[in-house]
């Protein structure tokens, strides 16, 4: 299973990831949110870090423009959306950008996403709260890559084990303190998962 830790704040965190095997990392540009970073500091972040693994914005562009502006200047390899429609990420998408849209744990809300993002997110409550929800409720069944998140933590990936996502995506549940990521628990969550 695969694994993204989000909600990176700092060089120091995402090297860390990046060295203990996450597959993908997260970075938030989003207004009001406390681990939101500017897009230059997204950028400087990722350009040290290596190839392998996935660099993702998490984002809710006002319009179409606007995505292609933050995915260009943030230096990402996908966006993570909390906004846009489903023809305007048919036209990111046709610019070669990767697209994982974020969703409830709403059939009919990934419905309508499932055929246009490269992967759908799973996401109950309020994002970065830690809140977990009850993750059999999930319709998985309803994209190729369901990536679950929201309330994970070492002590609940056997919960959603079985239910055989393509991904888990994890932030305060790997966390020391609001924005710092802890290395026992990035390496012991990425040790569980695989």
């Amino acid at each position: 299973m695969r694994v993204k830790i989000c909600g990176l704040t700092n060089l120091e965190d995402a090297v860390l990831c990046e060295s203990i095997g996450a597959d993908a990392v997260g970075f938030v540009n989003y207004t009001g949110r406390k681990r939101s970073l500017r897009l230059d500091d997204i950028s400087d972040i990722c350009s040290t870090l290596g190839p392998i693994i996935t660099k993702v914005l998490v984002c809710a562009p006002k319009d179409l423009d606007s995505g292609m502006d933050m995915f260009i200047r943030s230096d990402v390899d996908a966006l993570q959306l909390y906004s846009l429609d489903p023809s305007d990420i048919e036209e990111l998408k046709e610019h070669g950008i990767k697209v994982i849209r974020a969703v409830p744990p709403d059939r009919e809300e990934a419905g309508k996403y499932a055929h246009c993002s490269d992967a759908l997110l799973f996401e109950g409550g309020v994002p970065g709260s830690g809140i977990s929800y009850d993750y059999s409720s999930i319709p998985l069944d309803c994209c190729r890559r369901p990536i679950i998140a929201g309330g994970l933590n070492i002590d609940n990936i056997e919960l959603v084990k079985p239910l055989n996502p393509y991904a888990l995506d994890v932030s305060s549940g790997v966390e020391s303190s609001p924005g710092k990521k802890d290395p026992h628990l990035v390496e012991e969550f990425v040790r569980r998962c695989r």
